[in-house]
């Protein structure tokens, strides 16, 4: 099916002034005063199509627009990191203006030093007559072992492990977020029509600073649910259940290799489990996706993760704190190699440096990225809301708006000023002709 992808990114914030480290609510409120001086809420939909919030706990979080293609996602994906990089940016000006020295980090990562978690939530647009509960049982063990392609890794006291959620998660479904995590969320909110779409609301996977990992993903994920609404191998993969979602979640992220008991009392490795999801869904993927697939996974099948050091997040980091750790002769559990770690994380930061050096892959290009931060896809609803959030704020007027629906509050009629509400229930539709009628009048009473 044609259908739109999303991801919504929680950041890690901390702050510093001349007196000290600042508690999480005030480096957060420094960081978004010019968004609520400018929406009255710490909560926004932009004219990219995005939308940027202050989450739970004081967390930045950005959501894509819609995108129609994984390509268009990891453009949006990264023009978030841009923007939130950029709050913090102004934020130390404005007080570097009033006298005042704050300093921001902020962090793309799943974890912090307390051991609390917030999340990487992937959204795919699914057809209303899929079974969630059968999609996925047919989807956990690819969930679990997936974290081998695309995990952003983790060291806490001399142990790594590959992803820095899945000590976090614990069950297959769930309507929790917070607590009890799920590998996917059961919340039937489709943000968009009921009666034909529903949206799947995965958990499962890390924040990915390293757009090779994001490829793989949000790209094998993609093709998996197209083999499976086609109905290609569901009997195959229904046969790789495991006993135990959750302990073969941490088996994975403590060996990618691990040796996994299936629900029939069959064994396999985690590279094998993910070898036969490749075999069902390869050909979906695009060619390109599908050869980065196999070539990760022959890799790490031959004990070589180094071979793809550029294009996997774990592999870098791992081999980054080795060879800190080799070459100042740490200690396992040294303080250092934790620093090491976060630091690893930090927008503009190590991991950066790594990018900017050729050692890691970078798919997107600075410039589309420039343009997706002011731009939306053109072929999605995300085009049509930001053509009226265009229009309203150009014309100084009273509105509001969420995923599905823009309300213009002072439109002009007969009776006097009234609300005028358009419903966007479709959001693979990037014009909605009655939205267009009310630019049409906007723009005619403008001139």
């Amino acid at each position: 099916m044609e259908r739109v992808l999303g991801v919504e990114t929680e950041y890690g914030l901390s702050a510093r002034s001349a007196r000290g480290r600042l508690s999480a609510p005030e480096a957060a409120e420094l960081l978004f005063r010019p968004l609520v001086a400018e929406h009255r809420a710490a909560n926004a939909f932009l004219v990219n199509g995005g939308r940027l919030y202050l989450d739970v706990g004081a967390h930045p979080e950005y959501a894509t627009p819609e995108c129609r293609t994984v390509r268009q996602l990891l453009v949006a994906e990264r023009a978030g990191d841009e923007l939130v990089a950029q709050l913090a940016a102004d934020a130390s000006a404005r007080a570097a203006a009033a006298s005042q020295e704050v300093r921001f980090r902020l962090f793309k990562n799943n974890v912090d030093s307390f051991g609390n978690s917030y999340g990487c939530h992937e959204n795919y647009l699914v057809e209303r007559e899929q079974d969630l509960s059968v999609l996925v049982d047919l989807l956990t063990p690819f969930l679990v072992t997936r974290q081998v392609l695309c995990g952003s890794g983790r060291y806490r006291r001399g142990e790594f492990t590959i992803s820095q959620r899945a000590d976090h998660l614990y069950d297959q479904l769930s309507a929790q977020t917070t607590r009890a995590r799920p590998l996917v969320n059961t919340r039937d909110e489709p943000l968009a029509d009921p009666a034909r779409f529903r949206r799947l609301h995965v958990l499962a996977g890390d924040s990915n600073l390293c757009e090779p990992s994001a490829w793989l993903k949000v790209g094998t994920t993609v093709a998996l649910l197209d083999a499976l609404s086609g109905g290609s191998g569901v009997d195959r993969l229904g046969r790789l259940r495991l006993a135990d979602p959750a302990a073969a979640l941490r088996q994975v992220a403590r060996d990618p290799s691990a040796v996994l008991e299936l629900a029939d009392g069959r064994r396999r490795s985690a590279l094998e489990v993910q070898r036969e999801y490749l075999d069902v869904a390869g050909e979906r993927a695009e060619p390109e996706l599908a050869g980065l697939w196999t070539a990760v996974l022959d890799a790490l099948t031959a004990g070589a993760p180094e071979r793809v050091a550029d294009v996997v997040e774990w592999v870098a980091k791992r081999r980054l704190l080795q060879e800190f750790q080799d070459r100042h002769r740490l200690a396992s559990d040294d303080p250092k190699l934790a620093q090491l770690d976060l630091a690893f994380h930090e927008l503009g930061g190590v991991f950066g440096a790594l990018e900017g050096e050729g050692l890691v892959r970078r798919l997107t290009t600075s410039a589309e990225v420039r343009r997706a931060m002011t731009e939306p896809p053109a072929d999605t609803r995300a085009a049509a809301r930001a053509g009226f959030l265009a229009a309203v704020q150009r014309g100084r007027h009273r509105y509001s708006v969420d995923w599905q629906t823009c309300t213009i509050h002072d439109l002009t009629g007969a009776d006097g000023p009234a609300d005028r509400t358009i419903a966007l229930p479709d959001p693979l539709a990037a014009r909605v002709p009655e939205l267009d009628e009310l630019l049409e009048l906007l723009c005619a009473n403008a001139g």
